[in-house]
């Protein structure tokens, strides 16, 4: 009996040293869960907002390798308390109530004007050199988890992203 509950602990404590190293595998391009290879996410990173702002803004962009359109229905992040997905439209920037499509064998470019993720109500202040943690839920493809760097107001996006010119969808 007494082996058993030492077999049990240590059992315990491999396992939550494996999720411990899981957490710590930074994951900046990864696919959904749900089902393997159908949506890929890239070129992510974070703007860090100009003081007093509590508020910063995510961009990416969303690779579908499927035949079948897919749906963004949320981001939550654990920079903030909240995550809107915004997108332009008519000259100004809504909020996506309904997520946004993903277009079957397509992309959707989120960049400064075009669309992004807003992160409110900040934990803590962010700055150039952090990461953010991001899950995008997919209708389909499921949960992705993706870390974004954080790069300074005004600095040019990193290598990679989309370039503030292109539009939401390509």
């Amino acid at each position: 009996m007494r082996w058993a509950a030492v077999a049990g602990g240590v059992a315990a404590v491999v396992l939550g040293s494996a999720g411990l190293v899981r957490a710590a595998i930074p994951q900046h391009e990864s696919t959904g869960s749900g089902a393997p290879g159908t949506i890929s996410v890239s070129g992510a990173y974070v703007r860090a907002p100009a003081p007093p702002t509590d508020a910063a803004a995510a961009y990416f962009t969303v690779y579908n390798t499927t035949g079948q359109d897919d749906r963004l229905t949320q981001v939550v992040s654990g920079a903030g308390a909240t995550s809107t997905l915004h997108v332009e439209s008519g000259g100004s920037m809504v909020a996506a109530a309904n997520g946004l499509v993903i277009p079957a064998h397509g992309s959707v470019v989120l960049s400064t004007g075009k669309g992004h993720v807003m992160i409110e109500h900040l934990f803590d202040k962010l700055t150039a050199g952090q990461t953010v943690n991001l899950e995008l839920d997919f209708r389909t493809a499921g949960p992705i988890d993706v870390v974004a760097p954080v790069i300074a107001l005004g600095a040019p996006a990193p290598t990679g992203t989309a370039p503030s010119s292109s539009g939401a969808h390509s």
